[in-house]
């Protein structure tokens, strides 16, 4: 895991190499252990490089690494690189090093850009190969690791994060107006290739870009289409309980590969717990006795504090835990820290509590951490898969549907009813941006979950999971942690795709492959939990007790941008805080972080 950056001339000019060197420098929390530079013979081309040293902690695994006519800046880890190294072995090639990095190049060597195809974990790296003078990037399948461009006075500039253009010379961050409104209204963002920052892009999960350094011709292609690639019809599994647990299993397994410590990220929730659990019996299988070591967050606040599921895990699995809760005044001290590292704004308080977990990581020495992003996209694990689920299954069996709907009641019983048919997103019934501002009042509409299959697709290709994975590599990264996550190996998610609804909800029961297939290794406590919490923090509690830092923020937040919000927003939304509106409560949140940013990074309209 680490950092890259990158120039590329488009006009045949030299670059500067003072640029390539800011822009590496800025990122130095992805890489702490080294860095190194490449420069073609004509500085047309260069490429920067931050370490975090995971595997072969040697200097044979610097980078930016040469093989033969090939020069990569490579940022991510490939799991099945010990496979793919002992195929290539089979077929003539021969490793200097233990690293990952030189199978990716070995393997480009071989088989080109098709290359990409037979990876299995994450990353983003751009490789120059001298012999079909080009560049090749890429960024995987579901775009787990991060990577911007920028076509900039005729040279295109790259990188981990957006904050490395900023250093460019003359450069000015300038709002993209229509990204601000999906936010500001929708809490909408990184749902497009476009940033908050105007004209510069994110290479979105499962894309390719080619340069041709002749001409320079730029193509951007899509090497994956999880769509395409898991078809309109059902898979037919005769045990999809032991097909699901197996590739899990093996998800991982591979994930632990590892040459520094590796921990777990554990909420009290089904995918963590999970997580560990099979963690637990991959460590028994292969000896280790050791106590696998996991960072929990927990609340002061009774209502929000997961404690009780985490101690029931603890004294089930036998295994460490490191609680950390995260306060108010803690949030307050890291509140610029934490939007200069998310390079975007974001839209509630939870990434706060997953920022303190990796700072307590960091502390504990845990330099990789396995968390469950992408659970609730591939196994129908979020609210708003109900609407669909009821709607198909009251059209199919209305008998079959009442069951379910009454056994969704008595399981849920501390939850509203409404949450089988609510939209996750809110209202927005509170208008407050000024027309003269909004450019398209269209915006980007979010597609209809039509069916259970549909709505997965949407989060992981769409809404949701690309935000998710930003707010989880930054905070990690803040701390020089590398995140994995095992439910986005391609293979689990396809898999689970495939599978029938019955095997995502079941009466009315979420994540039935999941809870069902590794049943006998869960604590009975947290396989019949029915809620859904993900990373929660008291944001609302907070707000009310924090009341007059919140109207001072909001108040001026809105007179810094009144060519944005309309004359009298202020009033409305304040009016409403102080009567404990919930709807309110979020978007003077998203309000008062979108100043920010835009203060951090002197974004002008």
């Amino acid at each position: 895991m680490c950092g890259i950056s990158g120039i590329v001339s488009l006009c045949n000019k030299k670059l500067s190499s003072k640029v390539l060197q800011e822009m590496t420098d800025i990122i130095s929390h992805r890489g702490p252990d080294g860095f190194g530079y490449y420069y073609n013979e004509g500085h047309t081309v260069a490429f920067g490089h931050r370490r975090l040293s995971i595997i072969d902690l040697s200097d044979k695994a610097k980078q930016p690494m040469v093989y033969k006519d090939l020069t990569i800046t490579y940022n991510g880890e490939i799991y099945n690189y010990v496979e793919l190294k002992h195929e290539l072995i089979l077929k003539g090639y021969s490793f200097s090093s233990d690293s990952d990095t030189e199978v990716v190049l070995a393997s480009y060597d071989l088989w080109g850009p098709e290359m990409v195809n037979k990876l299995n974990g994450m990353w983003a790296f751009a490789l120059h190969d001298r012999k079909r003078n080009s560049i090749f990037i890429s960024r995987d399948r579901f775009g787990i690791k991060p990577l911007y461009y920028s076509i900039y006075h005729d040279f295109f500039y790259f990188g981990s994060e957006i904050k490395q253009f900023t250093v460019l010379e003359n450069w000015v961050s300038i709002l993209n107006k229509q990204r601000a409104i999906d936010f500001l209204l929708y809490g909408y963002i990184n749902h497009t290739e476009e940033t908050l920052f105007k004209n510069v892009y994110e290479l979105r999960g499962g894309y390719n870009i080619s340069i041709d350094l002749q001409t320079h011709y730029i193509v951007k292609t899509q090497y994956y289409d999880l769509r395409a690639n898991i078809g309109n019809s059902f898979r037919q599994e005769s045990n999809p309980l032991k097909k699901f647990k197996e590739i899990f299993t093996d998800a991982i397994n591979l994930s632990l590969r590892s040459d520094v410590k590796v921990g777990t990220a554990l909420s009290g929730g089904l995918d963590s717990t999970a997580i560990a659990s099979v963690i637990k019996t991959l460590l028994q299988k292969n000896g280790n006795e050791i106590p696998q070591e996991c960072v929990s967050a927990c609340f002061t606040e009774s209502e929000f504090d997961e404690s009780q599921y985490v101690n029931e895990v603890k004294n089930y699995l036998n295994i460490h835990i490191h609680k950390v809760y995260p306060t108010w005044s803690d949030f307050i001290g890291s509140f610029e820290r934490i939007i200069w590292h998310q390079d975007e704004p974001f839209s509630t308080l939870s990434i706060f509590a997953q920022y303190c977990v990796f700072q307590s990581a960091k502390k504990f020495g845990l330099t990789v951490m396995l968390d469950g992003q992408g659970a609730d996209e591939i196994l129908a694990g979020y609210d708003n898969f109900y609407k669909p689920y009821f709607k198909n299954i009251f059209k199919k069996n209305p008998f079959l549907g009442i069951y379910a709907l009454f056994n969704y009641i008595r399981k849920h019983k501390k939850y509203p009813i409404k949450n089988i048919i609510r939209n996750l997103k809110l209202s927005n019934e509170i208008t407050f941006l000024k027309d003269s501002f909004i450019i398209d009042k269209s915006c980007y509409c979010r597609p209809v979950d039509l069916s259970i299959l549909s709505c997965s697709l949407n989060h992981l290709t769409s809404f949701g999971l690309h935000s998710l994975l930003r707010y989880e590599d930054r905070n990690s990264m803040t701390f020089s942690i590398e995140s994995r996550v095992p439910f986005l190996d391609f293979r689990l998610v396809e898999f689970c795709l495939q599978q029938a609804d019955k095997y995502k909800i079941r009466y009315g029961i979420r994540k039935y492959l999941l809870r069902e297939s590794l049943k006998e290794l869960l604590p009975n406590k947290i396989y019949k939990r029915n809620d859904k919490n993900g990373f929660l923090s008291p944001q609302e509690i907070w707000t009310r007790r924090n009341m007059s830092f919140f109207i001072s923020e909001l108040d001026r937040a809105i007179a810094l941008n009144r060519v944005i919000f309309e004359d009298d927003a202020f009033k409305k939304i304040s009016d409403l805080l102080k009567k404990n509106n919930r709807e309110a409560v979020y978007i003077a949140w998203k309000i008062i972080c979108f100043n920010k940013w835009m203060e951090v990074f002197k974004v002008r309209l």
